[in-house]
């Protein structure tokens, strides 16, 4: 497991340090925006550094279509800052749909479809020849630009093990453990790497930083700083927002209805156990190995993705257990973690015995 090592300075005086150095070494500095907590930080911090030398940052979004409404509002005020140069993309996207097996994806900005609301002016509508999907089209964007470009994305190590593997792995620039290559020429800066989610917070408040009010509806429905994440709102680890999305933002779970197929059904039964969250298997089934194969077997969407990736996975419960929820919730990027250890019951049950 990685260590802390804590140094004599704090993490606002760090990053002040990592802003003058990335302005020094690139002549172009790209902050990718999701509306979240973190990217608002990284956003602020390289905003305030562009301002001081007179030059600008641009602020990268792409945008979902099936995103929170405060979420619009929030990157609308980013993108009207001083010092910032606006690249809000809204170009035709496939999303996978966590809510439905009907209709497994969304296809956002689709030309020919009644989006969930109109597009901003000055939005950039078309790339030609970037592929639809949304890590691709970041890579495809990277692989634009040259070697005096950097991107600065808001991963932090904190939030798992593997962002602390993505962030310092394979370091692009010596002697930056927070660097990582693109596939173009360009490299991938994590400034807020060793953030906490208390150093995030306190930074809003600290600096006087508006932030997404969306965290504020979560707050007061009781969770925890660790669990309020901004994501597409049919993504397969942020479904269970549908569930509350109603009581503060009626109008986007409306459009968001008559956009897609399974949202209303989500909202009701995001919280149950054996459905979304596969935390109880059924009763027809003796093993959770059965009824994942009897879902490989009836699912209506193609599970050839699924069948090629559990094959490489080893044959246990716990693993099964995870494939069921990868299928149920339609996880065709395999973006969900299936813990791959194989647990033996007998031997949990004999260790326990042993310390009874």
């Amino acid at each position: 497991m990685p260590r802390k090592l804590y140094l004599s300075k704090t993490v606002d005086a760090a990053l002040a340090e990592r802003m003058d150095w990335i302005f020094d070494t690139y002549a172009t500095v790209v902050v990718s925006v999701s509306g979240g907590k973190d990217s608002t930080v990284l956003l602020d911090a390289a905003r305030k550094e562009a301002l001081r030398r007179g030059t600008n940052v641009t602020a990268f979004f792409l945008d979902q279509e099936a995103e929170y409404g405060a979420t619009i509002e929030h990157v609308r005020h980013l993108m009207g800052l001083p010092g910032v140069l606006p690249a809000w993309y809204q170009v035709p996207l496939r999303m996978t749909n966590a809510t439905s097996f009907e209709e497994a994806w969304l296809h956002a900005w689709d030309p020919g479809a009644q989006w969930m609301r109109a597009k901003e002016p000055g939005a950039i509508a078309e790339a030609p020849g970037a592929p639809d999907r949304f890590h691709a089209f970041f890579e495809w964007i990277e692989a634009q630009c040259g070697a005096d470009t950097c991107f600065l994305v808001g991963l932090r190590a904190e939030e798992a093990l593997n962002r602390y593997r993505a962030v310092t792995k394979h370091a692009a620039v010596d002697g930056v453990t927070w660097s990582s290559r693109t596939k173009g020429a360009a490299v991938k800066l994590y400034p807020l790497y060793d953030f906490t989610f208390e150093d995030i917070w306190t930074y809003l408040g600290k600096f006087g930083v508006p932030y997404n009010r969306a965290y504020d509806w979560m707050w007061a429905k009781g969770h925890g700083i660790q669990e309020m994440r901004v994501s597409n709102l049919i993504h397969e680890q942020a479904f269970h927002s549908l569930s509350t999305l109603q009581e503060f933002e009626h109008d986007t779970f409306e459009a968001l209805q008559r956009r897609l197929a399974g949202v209303h059904a989500a909202a009701l039964y995001a919280g149950e156990q054996s459905v979304y969250q596969t935390l109880v298997r059924p009763k027809a089934y003796r093993t959770w190995r059965a009824y994942r194969d009897f879902l490989l077997d009836t699912l209506p969407v193609d599970v050839g993705k699924f069948r090629t990736r559990f094959d490489r996975q080893p044959e246990a419960e716990n693993v099964a257990r995870s494939q069921c929820r990868a299928l149920l919730l339609n996880d065709h990027e395999g973006n969900l973690p299936i813990d791959t250890t194989v647990k033996d019951p007998r031997a949990s049950l004999a260790k326990w015995m042993e310390l009874l």
